[in-house]
Order: structure tokens, then sequence, then C-alpha cells
């Protein structure tokens, strides 16, 4: 189902994320406090004009708005259960560079195609508007990404791949990232 309430899947994933860790020892709080001062220089030091969302703990930069028209971000039913609302995901296309903090490139891609759904916490409060039909949720900008918005930005390991990493991306590294978003729409609705 591509239609995902991303704030919920988000609060159920970390809760059982957390629940899944009571006999290991790592602490992501102490982790977010000993990143949050690598984030910071990181953004001060490449963004011209770095933003701060403190609840988060993401810097970025707008780097271009996009078209406003592109697409609009809603809630929709859950067809299972009627009184569930969740916020659709959009299917985006993008040009992305992935960067360590010493600024070294470790993926770099155009023309990726794939569902807002599918993606890291830090990609999707960066897509996410601050509120959609006056209701508050995690974005990082008013309006959130439209085709044509760039946007870089900087989080902590939390927001990425958290205490297990990948094999290009060690444990507990707070990433970089340049996006460009070429196309949104809605899941399923036969754009390509």
């Amino acid at each position: 189902m591509k239609k995902v309430n991303v704030l919920v899947l988000g609060l159920i994933a970390t809760l059982g994320f957390s629940s899944c860790l009571k006999d290991d020892p790592f602490d992501e709080s102490a982790q977010f406090e000993l990143e949050r001062p690598l984030v910071e220089e990181y953004a001060t030091t490449h963004f011209d004009d770095p933003q701060f969302n403190e609840g988060l703990g993401i810097w970025f930069e707008v780097l271009e708005e996009g078209d406003p028209g592109s697409y609009e971000y809603k809630f929709v039913r859950n067809a299972n259960d009627p009184n569930q609302e969740y916020v659709e995901a959009p299917d985006v296309v993008v040009n992305y560079t992935l960067r360590r903090l010493d600024n070294t490139v470790i993926e770099e891609d155009d023309n990726v195609k794939f569902s807002l759904a599918g993606v890291i916490f830090a990609w999707q409060y960066a897509f996410l508007p601050q509120q959609i039909d006056g209701r508050q949720i995690t974005g990082l900008t008013p309006a959130g990404l439209k085709a044509g918005s760039k946007i870089r930005l900087v989080t902590p390991s939390r927001w990425a791949y958290r205490n297990s990493g990948t094999d290009d991306i060690p444990a507990n590294t707070p990433l970089a990232f340049d996006i460009e978003v070429l196309e949104i729409h809605a899941p399923d609705d036969g754009e390509e």
C-alpha cells in the first residue's frame, strides 16, 4: 500500500525499534547530543543561509522553492478503517548527492524515482510541509518540497540510518544531502 501515514508509521517504527533495544546499551539521545555540534558546524560552514529545526535537530537551506501548483499534500482515508487518515506519500523523481560530514560523496544519482513512503525520516521531513489542512505535521518548510525545489540538509543519524548503518555508511553517521525535485505526483496516478 503506497498511501502511508508517514507520521504514524514513524512513531510505530520508533516505538518498535526502541522496544527491541531494551537490552542494547545504545543511548540514542546521548548519540543525538554528540552529533548536534557536528551537524551545526557542517551547516554553518557549507550553507549560505542555514535554517534550523530545533525539534528535529536538522539544518537545511532551501535553494529553490519550486512550482507551488505541482503537488498538493493531503490526508487520505484508510480503506480498511475509514476513521483513520494518512498523509499520502507522493511518488517523486529526484537528483541527489549524499555526503558524510567530511564532504566525502557517498552516493550521487540522477532521475531516481521512488515513493516518499520508502525513504529515511530526514527525507520525509524535508518533503512534507509543516501543516496540511491546518493540522501540524513534522515538515521542515511551510509548503513542503514541490517540482523544481532544491534543498540542502544535514541530519543527525537518528533520522537516517541510526546505529545500524549500511554497507557504505557506518553506524551513527550524520549525513548531508543535496536534493533537486524533478517530479512529484500522487501515487499510482499513471505519470512516469
